[in-house]
């Protein structure tokens, strides 16, 4: 890289005005290099934390390189179509001596050393008025009026010269803040695949001896009068030894030679599963169901285990459950109202990946009559950790983890809100082809057989 005075040399044009009776901009920026710099580092210190620990070096950072590119670019013949374009950011390449991504650097380190993207932006105003402060006092000592009109061409190109090097800066800022926060939620993601694979594993070895003890109680043979109490320990023990299952997925390689391959009877797996969902329910909300039952249409079975479909299902029905309740918190001066629907119907017959043969699938959806969600909303809801209440109230990764588990089986999770008319959810499953034998699990079957 060359330094700075052999840069300069390169710039023998800017000296044949030096000595006139106004000094032209660019060689004013290259005379007076170091108070200006001393004014940027001055500034930059102003801003405390995380600035007041750095050294000179390093708050100066890219300054003199981008200062002399801003001078030599001054000093580059320009015409007006070359103005227009460059003030609708559309400027040439810099020269290829010159470093091109001086202001870049300066904004990806910046944001690598903690600063906001406003305190980097106030860096750049700072600077514009430091060097046009300065400068002013040089030109108003010279008193020429008659050049005015070069004077203020030169004010116009520094102007655009700062505002390009401050777009380079901006956009590199945000590219690093955004390396940031992916490698951030990818450690999160690491953490808590790593922790809900050994909360599963505690969760099983919990469930065990529970599961005995009850089977052990039900050999003995229990008053009838319990059996509603039995019936009920066994769905929660079965609810819970699917949650862990669940759990223990997460931290499973998905394309790994040990993956499961289950396939699931909706009809026979709604049968079971209905409990929990009316259980979850707020006062005052209805659940819908179409599509489920023994009078409808027999639907193929799916390409997804059990355990899995509950986890997605459920946590859609919850969270419309959760809105609809926080709706009607809103307006306790009416009575509780709300409705959920889910709807089980076969999919459209699609291409499978080559082209080569078609693919059924079966379309479960969820359907609320809610508030809705804004364009930003939806189209965010299902990244980790995103989440519009707090999070005492929410960790933002019911969606989330709604949309792997079916991505995992080979389907998709579509989300479809707006404004004021409720939102649609849509499990778009992969219905199990005629060569792979239907594996019916039970998320809620039976604990054991209970003794007549």
């Amino acid at each position: 890289m060359l330094g700075r005075h052999a840069i300069a040399d390169r710039l023998d044009s800017i000296f044949v005005f030096f000595y006139s009776s106004i000094m032209r901009l660019s060689a004013f920026i290259l005379e007076n290099m170091e108070h200006i710099l001393e004014e940027w580092e001055h500034f930059a210190r102003s801003l405390g934390t995380p600035s007041a620990s750095m050294d000179s070096v390093a708050l100066r950072d890219h300054a003199e390189l981008m200062l002399t590119a801003i001078a030599l670019d001054l000093e580059t013949p320009q015409t007006p179509a070359q103005q227009e374009a460059k003030s609708r950011g559309h400027a040439p390449a810099p020269p290829a001596f010159l470093p091109a991504t001086a202001a870049s650097s300066h904004g990806a380190l910046r944001a690598d050393d903690g600063f906001s993207l406003v305190e980097m932006v106030s860096e750049y105003r700072a600077l514009r008025a430091c060097v046009l402060r300065l400068w002013a006092r040089k030109v108003a000592q010279a008193d020429e009026t008659a050049r005015f009109n070069e004077t203020y061409n030169q004010q116009i190109r520094f102007n655009e010269a700062i505002d390009e090097a401050l777009a380079d800066s901006i956009k590199s800022y945000a590219l690093a803040v955004d390396r940031m926060f992916s490698t951030k939620g990818r450690r999160r993601m690491e953490a808590m695949g790593t922790l809900a694979a050994g909360l599963g594993h505690d969760m099983a070895n919990v469930l065990s001896p529970v599961r005995m003890c009850l089977n052990t109680l039900i050999a003995k043979g229990l008053p009838p009068d319990s059996d509603h109490l039995i019936d009920a320990l066994q769905r929660a023990v079965a609810h819970l030894t699917g949650l862990t299952k669940g759990l223990r997925a997460l931290a499973i390689d998905p394309d790994g030679p040990d993956r499961p391959l289950e396939t699931t009877v909706l009809r026979d797996w709604w049968a079971v599963a209905i409990s929990p969902f009316t259980w979850s329910l707020p006062h005052g909300v209805t659940l819908h169901v179409a599509g489920l039952g023994n009078a409808d249409p027999a639907l193929p079975p799916v390409r997804v285990p059990a355990h899995t479909l509950m986890q997605a299902v459920f946590n859609l029905v919850q969270n419309s459950g959760q809105v609809l309740g926080r709706m009607n918190a809103a307006h306790r001066e009416m009575p509780p109202v709300g409705n959920i629907w889910v709807t089980a119907e076969l999919g459209a017959i699609t291409p499978a990946a080559g082209g080569e043969s078609e693919e059924r699938t079966v379309r479960l959806t969820v359907r609320d009559d809610g508030p809705g969600m804004d364009a930003m909303t939806v189209a965010r809801c299902t990244e980790p950790f995103f989440t519009t209440h707090s999070h005492s109230e929410s960790f933002g990764l019911g969606l989330y983890l709604v949309r792997v588990a079916v991505e995992r089986c080979g389907g998709k999770l579509i989300v479809e809100s707006k404004l004021g008319h409720g939102s649609l959810f849509t499990l778009v499953l992969p219905a199990a082809s005629e060569e792979i034998p239907t594996i019916v699990t039970r998320p809620m079957g039976q604990v054991g057989e209970r003794s007549k």
